[in-house]
């Protein structure tokens, strides 16, 4: 058979190993004057070399690929090397000349494959020491054998020590955390390695007894030993990582039946890989020609890939599921999700790139210290290890401060508990909300109380200080949570890492300047990540602690009952700065690491600072009315403020502007720069006075004392009662109307408390007068009519009468309307 017959079948396979070469050397210099060999490939050129100390008299790309002994002689690798000495190089020459010398190894290895059996069978002949190729089945069933009797002995020594070791490990309560699973696998590993390491003991002792010292007979049994060692010791990787038979120390969230399967899986798939690896190392000893070892290698990893491919898709929900946690993609991270949706098709795409370059190192000859998926599953398995370890440390650290939060959990809870117990009807309409600003205080405002005096030592009550709740808004809500996604993307990396240095080699980030740059700024990037969140889950314990997020809000409230601390107020705003540099300095840093001059940029920002100045100046001085502002503590969120034009409580606080929201609703944003003065009502405590028309015929000192008596009662109410600071009293006289006298009634309460305890007030004082026999003055115009003909009398009456009643409605509106509710009676 000429050598142009086995090549021309494959044409699928040469076509994408030809895409191979030409991509393989896409990125060479293109200036380079002579393409040498043995730069590209050294080793290869090395071999080649020695093998045919004298090249060819003739180029072997001009001979014909069908002259008879074509495929029979190696390819002038030496002659290649000095090939090309041609001026300035292309690219396509160079891919030309690359692609020539993979096709004639490519027609060589072919070649072999009608008798690659009979080959074979010729090689363990010559190495058999009675000429028959059986005779290593013998060996291989022997050290078989002797696995079996080290796996008999580790059997007996696992009933009566192994197996009460790991039941005492397991002892106890049922395991939750990651730091209680840990120690138990990490026993049930040392375990294993013990048994593998006595197995061997057992297996090797016995084989030097029983094998002649043969080197070829020794090479087959060290071969079958180490495949089994390296196949059970990854093996038992993988069976602590899935747990298909311990669910309870299971680490991914997988189902049971999942975790069997995936086990499965990976277990046939890593036994065909290492068998088929161990295979090829051992015909490569056994003197079997270069290019058949390579087509076998070739083929073995081409049912290893075929298998790993159809385990991948076969698993791909059960490992999605482990990437998400059990939780629902909403509730993960956009990466968690991410890697969850596309992991399948990425896996497939590397182990099918892996595949085919392996293939062509192979055919060209170069040296493969790692097989490309093997490393792949190796820095898998380091990635997860190193996880484990991390996120066990980080368990440990934080377990007090756990323990701590679930005490604040369990004791928040039962509080939650305690007040949805407590009979939210028990003070009936006393306790319903006010009807706004409308029939309020004082109208003119008297500052306080005419009689003197603050708040009452003995009736002045400290506000509780909130529990800090726990932040349900973000996926990172702790430094432990921090702690664990720095991990799992330090794994990540790692892994990464170690798979680009199985690719391009110990010194591939020594080589090129960019990858170790790239290196350089995802490095930055992940620390200027963790300090960007460290900071930003201090800051929010912070805000939860003084409550700024705890400040209840009551739709249709007057507002000001409570308010935040000053720091409260302060912190977001803090927060929002901090978070900002620390992003600009990441970004700034990370783009110097890329090479990026950021010099311009800074002169840049400060051209744009005064364009800004300049041009913004109503910008500016929002900004910076707003900072005094603060820094006066001249409000503070939650509470009821009035800016002249509008009055409710506050918000939201920005840098420029905040956001007051009115006891009917409506939301407004006022600038800092255009607040003139402003009147806070949330402070200290308020004193609200009640205006009560009577009618002249009565009792005014009596009044006195039944009002008095009144607020002595209403300090024992079971709702409002601790609400008043100062306790309800009639101030007497204090304006006089024709049809009434107006008696005004006063009392003491923090802010925002006023409102609920007003209609408290209002109900009790017009069932005690109603009891009493106390009468209101109903309002009275008087109008005095001239004497008029008898047939328009009637008609100018109810002219009369209707202009009254027109006055009477404008005297109600200007009084409302100067006590701050602005109802109207209209």
């Amino acid at each position: 058979m000429s050598a142009q017959g086995p090549a021309g079948k494959p044409r699928l396979l040469l076509a994408l190993a030809l895409a191979l070469a030409a991509a393989a050397l896409w990125g060479a210099q293109a200036g380079a004057q002579i393409l040498s060999y043995e730069k590209l490939f050294p080793s290869a050129a090395r071999s080649a070399a020695e093998a045919q100390p004298a090249p060819a008299s003739e180029p072997l790309m001009s001979r014909p690929a069908a002259e008879p002994d074509a495929a029979k002689r190696a390819p002038d690798l030496a002659a290649y090397g000095t090939l090309a000495d041609y001026g300035a190089e292309s690219v396509i020459s160079r891919t030309t000349e690359t692609v020539s010398v993979f096709r004639q190894r490519l027609e060589r290895m072919l070649a072999r494959a009608p008798t690659a059996l009979e080959d074979i069978e010729r090689a363990l002949a010559r190495a058999a020491p009675d000429g028959k190729p059986g005779y290593f089945a013998g060996v291989a069933l022997v050290a078989i054998l002797l696995l079996m009797i080290g796996r008999a002995v580790v059997v007996v020594l696992a009933v009566y020590v192994f197996r009460p070791l790991m039941i005492a490990a397991q002892r106890g309560r049922r395991p939750e955390a990651l730091s209680d699973k840990l120690p138990v696998l990490a026993l049930r590993m040392a375990i294993t390695l013990a048994a593998i390491a006595i197995n061997l003991v057992v297996a090797v002792g016995l084989g030097f007894a029983l094998m002649r010292d043969h080197p070829p007979t020794a090479t087959t049994g060290a071969v079958i030993l180490g495949a089994y060692a390296l196949f059970m010791l990854v093996d038992t990787g993988w069976r602590m990582t899935v747990s298909p038979y311990l669910s309870d120390y299971r680490i991914p969230a997988i189902s049971d039946a999942d975790a069997r399967r995936l086990y499965l899986w990976l277990s046939a798939a890593t036994f065909v890989g290492i068998a088929g690896q161990a295979f090829c190392a051992w015909l490569l000893e056994m003197d079997v020609p270069t290019d058949l070892h390579a087509l076998v290698t070739i083929a073995m990893n081409l049912v290893a890939t075929a298998l790993i491919v159809v385990m991948i898709w076969t698993n791909r929900r059960a490992v999605s599921n482990a990437i998400l946690g059990g939780r629902r993609r909403s509730e993960v991270s956009w990466l968690a999700s991410f890697a969850s949706l596309t992991w399948a098709p990425l896996a497939t795409v590397y182990v099918l790139a892996a595949w085919a370059e392996e293939s062509f190192r192979t055919i060209m000859g170069l040296r493969q210290e790692v097989p490309l998926v093997g490393g792949a599953l190796l820095a898998l398995m380091l990635s997860l290890i190193c996880y484990a370890l991390i996120v066990y440390a980080v368990e440990r650290a934080f377990a007090r401060a756990r323990a701590r939060d679930a005490i604040n959990a369990d004791a928040a809870r039962r509080d939650a508990e305690e007040a949805s117990a407590a009979p939210a009807h028990a003070s009936g309409d006393e306790t319903a909300e006010g009807d706004g600003w409308d029939g309020g205080g004082d109208g003119g405002g008297d500052g306080g109380d005419e009689e003197g005096g603050g708040p009452s030592p003995a009736r002045a009550q400290a506000t509780a200080p909130r529990r800090a709740l726990p932040l349900q808004n973000h996926p990172l809500r702790s430094f432990e949570d921090l702690a664990r996604r720095a991990a799992s993307l330090f794994a990540l990396g790692l892994g990464a890492y170690v798979v680009i240095r199985f690719w391009g080699g110990p010194d591939i980030f020594d080589r090129n300047a960019r990858l170790d740059a790239l290196g350089d700024t995802l490095d930055t990037l992940f620390f200027g990540y963790i300090a960007f969140h460290a900071a930003r889950i201090w800051l929010d314990r912070k805000i939860a602690e003084e409550g700024a997020d705890d400040v209840p809000v009551t739709p249709g409230d007057e507002g000001g009952a409570s308010s935040a601390s000053r720091l409260a107020t302060l912190l977001p705003l803090f927060r929002s700065a901090i978070l900002v540099v620390i992003g600009i300095a990441v970004a700034l840093t990370a783009a110097s690491e890329l090479g990026f001059n950021v010099a311009p940029i800074f002169a840049g920002a400060g051209i744009v600072g005064l364009a800004i100045g300049f041009g913004a100046q109503t910008l500016v001085r929002d900004i910076l009315s707003g900072v005094f502002f603060l820094i006066d503590d001249a409000f503070r969120k939650g509470e009821y403020i009035d800016v002249g034009d509008v009055k409710g409580t506050v918000e939201k606080i920005s840098v420029r502007s905040m956001q007051l929201r009115h006891h009917l609703g409506a939301l407004h944003t006022i600038p800092f720069g255009e607040i003139r003065h402003l009147t806070n009502y949330s402070r200290d405590w308020v004193m609200m006075k009640l205006p009560l028309r009577l009618t002249y015929d009565t009792d005014v000192e009596r009044v006195r004392k039944l009002i008095k008596k009144l607020g002595q009662e209403l300090l024992q109410h079971p709702t409002e009662g601790r609400k008043f600071l100062q306790p309800l009293k009639s101030q007497g006289v204090y304006k006089m109307e024709d049809s009434a006298m107006i008696i005004r009634v006063k009392y003491m309460t923090r802010p925002g408390d006023q409102w609920t305890t007003r209609k408290l007030v209002y109900q009790k004082i017009r069932e005690l007068f109603e009891k009493e026999g106390i009468r209101f003055a109903a309002r009275e115009v008087t109008v005095r009519l001239p004497d008029l003909p008898a047939g328009a009398a009637d008609e100018e009456r109810a002219r009369i009468a209707g202009a009254a009643a027109r006055r009477v409605a404008d005297l109600v509106d200007e009084e409302a309307a100067a006590a701050g509710g602005g109802a109207t009676t209209r």
